[in-house]
C-alpha cells in the first residue's frame, strides 16, 4: 500500500539563543549541561520529563562504576578512574542523605568491586539545585521534532511543549537523548542494533521483609550479589541483593519462556525492595512508537506477574505489595550515531589508552565473562563523540558504540555522565572560539578536564 502523506509549510517563531544546547537531560545530559554551563557557555537543557537524570533514576539501578574492578584479580590495587561531576554529584547526594557513597560488595566483587547508590528522588531535587546554581536554563516537558541546519552545520533545534511549536538557536548543539534523536534529524549515519539487546522494566516492593528473605536465599545458596550495612535501623542491613530465582522451581518455566533473568537489585529504604530487575524483552525497536508501545504494556504485565509469584512463594514478600515501577521501559541500544571513532572491545578488554581520550573507564557490563585486562581501565576518546559528516554537533550516553560487546561498557551509568561532562566541556570551548567540535583542540580540552577533577592518568 502507498504511503499516504500531508503537506505542511510552517513558520516557527525562534524562543531561544544560546551557546551549547543539550537535547535530553538524563544520564549523560545533565553532566553535559553542568560542565557547558562551568565553562562560561550559555546554556539550555531540553527535556521531555517533568524531573532530570533519564534512566539515572528511572530504572537504571546501581551506578556502575567510579572503580576499576579490583576485586577480581589478586594483586590489583583499587583505584577511582572516574570523579569529576559524576562524583561531585554524589557528593552532594550524600550530604542530603541521598546516597550511602560508594560500596564494596561483599559477594559479586568480581562483577563490579563498588557499586553508588542515590536515592532517586532526593538526586531530582540536588539536580534542579546543582543546574541553577550553574545558570543552566532548563526547559520540561518538551520534545524534541526537528533541527536546523545551515547546509552541513546544525545551528538548533525545533520543540514543541506547552507553548506551541518553537525554535532554539545554538552555536552547538549535544545530542544525549539516547536514542540519537537529534543526530538522526540532522542526517548523521547510524545504525540500529536492538537485534542484540533487550528491554526491561524493574520495579520496587514496599513492605518487604528483607532480613528474612535474605536468610532464607543464604539458606538456599541462591544469592550471587550481596552488600550488608548500615542503613539507620536494627532490623534491615540488606542494601544490594541479586540473586538466582530461575533455580527456584516455581520460577524456572516461567523465566525461562520470557527471557527473564536475575533478580539483581537494590534495597534503600528500610523492607523497601526500593529495585528489582528481572522482567526482559528481546528485540525491541525502541525507536518505533508501535513497537515501543507494544513492549511497555508486555513488560508491565511481566513485572506485576513476577511481583505476584514472588509473595506466593518467596519468604519475606507475604505482606509487600509493588510501590514503583519506572515511567517507561529501559532501553539499552536503539540508534547508534556513526562518529570518527568507534571504540572495539578488543581496545576494551585490553586497556588500551588514546591520545584525545577524555575520561578512564573500567568497567563491562557481563563481567566476569568480560573484563578489563588485570582489573584495569582503558580511554575513552574524544572522536567517539563526534559524528561523522555533522557538524556543529556532539553525542554523548548509548547513542555512540556501535558493537554490543563494546557498548556493554560505555552505556553504563558512569560511563554516560563522563561522556556527558566530556562533551558538555568541548561544546563551550567551541562556542567561545566560534569552532566546531571536529576542529577543536584536544589538548586544551584536556587541560580543562583535567582542571575540573577529571582523571586522565
Amino acid at each position: 500500500m502507498e504511503q499516504d502523506y500531508i503537506v505542511e509549510r510552517l513558520q516557527t517563531p525562534v524562543r531561544y539563543n544560546c551557546d551549547v544546547l543539550v537535547c535530553g537531560g538524563g544520564t549523560a545530559g545533565v553532566a553535559a549541561a553542568l560542565a557547558a554551563a562551568r565553562n562560561h557557555a550559555d546554556t539550555i537543557l531540553i527535556e521531555r520529563n517533568g524531573y532530570l537524570g533519564g534512566s539515572l533514576v528511572n530504572g537504571a539501578g546501581p551506578l556502575h562504576s567510579f572503580f576499576n574492578l579490583y576485586k577480581a584479580f589478586e594483586h590489583t590495587e583499587k583505584k577511582q578512574v572516574v570523579e569529576g561531576i559524576p562524583q561531585e554529584i554524589i557528593e552532594r547526594l550524600m550530604g542530603e542523605n541521598g546516597s550511602f557513597g560508594h560500596m564494596e560488595q561483599d559477594k559479586g566483587g568480581n562483577y563490579d568491586s563498588a557499586i553508588t547508590l542515590i536515592d532517586w528522588e532526593i538526586f531530582k531535587d540536588v539536580i534542579f539545585e546543582m543546574m541553577e546554581e550553574a545558570g543552566v536554563k532548563m526547559v520540561l516537558h518538551t520534545e524534541l521534532v526537528s533541527v536546523i541546519k545551515e547546509e552541513d552545520r546544525v545551528t538548533g533545534v525545533i520543540i514543541e511543549g506547552k507553548s506551541g511549536r518553537e525554535a532554539v538557536r545554538a552555536k552547538v548543539v549535544i545530542d544525549t537523548t539516547g536514542d540519537g534523536d537529534v543526530a538522526a534529524l540532522a542526517g548523521a549515519g547510524f545504525v540500529k542494533r536492538q537485534d542484540t539487546t533487550s528491554a526491561g522494566m524493574p520495579f520496587g516492593m514496599a513492605d518487604v521483609d528483607m532480613k528474612r528473605l535474605t536468610a532464607w536465599l543464604k539458606e538456599k545458596n541462591l544469592i550471587n550479589q550481596l552488600i550488608e550495612g548500615n542503613k539507620g535501623c536494627e532490623d534491615d542491613n540488606v542494601i544490594r541483593l541479586g540473586f538466582e530465582l530461575k533455580k527456584v522451581p516455581e520460577f524456572t518455566e516461567f523465566m525461562d519462556q520470557n527471557g527473564m533473568w536475575g533478580p539483581l537489585g537494590f534495597s534503600y529504604h528500610r523492607n523497601n525492595f526500593t529495585y528489582i530487575n528481572a522482567a526482559n524483552l528481546k528485540n525491541v525497536d525502541a525507536a518505533d512508537t508501535e513497537a515501543l508501545s507494544k513492549a511497555e504494556i508486555t513488560l508491565r504485565h511481566q513485572a506485576m506477574t513476577l511481583a505476584k509469584m514472588l509473595k506466593q512463594y518467596i519468604p519475606g514478600f507475604e505482606h509487600a505489595y509493588v510501590n514503583w515501577t519506572p515511567a517507561k521501559i529501559g532501553v539499552r541500544l536503539t540508534r547508534i550515531i556513526d562518529c570518527e571513532y568507534d571504540l572495539k572491545i578488543e581496545e576494551i578488554v585490553n586497556g588500551t589508552r588514546f591520545e584525545d581520550e577524555v575520561f578512564l573507564y573500567g568497567f563491562h557490563d557481563c563481567a566476569p565473562r568480560i573484563m578489563i585486562k588485570d582489573g584495569g581501565f582503558y580511554g575513552f576518546p574524544y572522536r567517539a563523540l563526534v559524528p561523522k559528516r555533522i557538524d556543529g554537533l556532539l553525542a554523548a550516553g548509548r547513542c555512540v558504540t556501535s558493537t554490543w560487546e563494546a557498548h556493554m561498557s560505555t552505556r553504563n551509568t558512569v560511563s554516560c555522565m563522563a561522556q556527558g561532562q566530556a562533551a558538555g566541556t568541548a561544546a563551550a570551548l567551541c562556542a567561545a572560539e566560534e569552532n566546531i567540535p571536529r576542529s577543536l583542540n584536544v589538548k586544551i580540552l584536556q587541560e580543562t578536564l583535567k582542571q575540573q577533577g577529571v582523571i586522565l592518568e
